[in-house]
């Protein structure tokens, strides 16, 4: 485990510079292939919100004399944080227990959030933004796209039940559309992620 205050979503990439030792061992471990895959569980003001990416490394880059190299990692999935162990007795970096989030791709939006998702298309199409990146996608790649910051994205995914998840994302939705109506782009200067 690698906690940070970062959420990726699957198939976004992250570039990571690792200069803790016990972090250095972590990637040792990943480029030898002792490890397939690691978690970055989120953390904020080291509080661990319950929920994390589960992560390959794709590439290392420019690894220094005392182990410190620059990475770049991909999210392959999500999961549920059931147990952290900050100083595990068999290896020096975190260690959890964690249940796979399998059906992250099956989550719909739900009927209220596709309705404020069409009065959003509406807005940003009459402002000539383009909205093809958001169309016929559920909720984790909606939330994605949308441009939802970190600590938004965990709030949102640690939420206990689906219907929850939808109310959050339809509040960010309506918010999203009443702040292009109240602050029109210019020039299409409004770019959804």
């Amino acid at each position: 485990m690698f906690p940070l205050p970062i959420l990726p979503l699957p198939g976004e990439m992250v570039q990571l510079h690792v200069f803790e030792p016990r972090y250095q061992m972590l990637f040792d471990e990943l480029e030898d292939m002792g490890l397939e895959e690691f978690g970055i569980p989120f953390s904020k003001q080291n509080t661990l919100a319950g929920v994390g990416s589960v992560m390959r490394l794709v590439t290392v880059q420019g690894k220094q004399q005392d182990g410190s190299r620059d990475v770049v990692v991909t999210s392959t999935g999500l999961f549920q944080l059931e147990d952290f162990d900050e100083s595990p007795e068999l290896q020096p970096y975190p260690n959890g227990r964690c249940n796979p989030l399998h059906q992250w791709p099956e989550w719909p939006l739900g009927e209220a959030c596709e309705r404020a998702k069409q009065a959003l298309f509406k807005v940003m199409k009459d402002q000539g933004i383009t909205t093809s990146k958001l169309e016929n996608v559920g909720l984790v790649r909606f939330v994605q796209h949308l441009g939802i910051n970190a600590a938004q994205r965990a709030e949102i995914l640690a939420a206990n039940d689906l219907h929850t998840m939808q109310s959050m994302v339809l509040e960010r939705i309506e918010l999203t559309r009443k702040m292009l109506v109240q602050n029109p782009t210019q020039n299409g200067g409004l770019f959804v992620n």
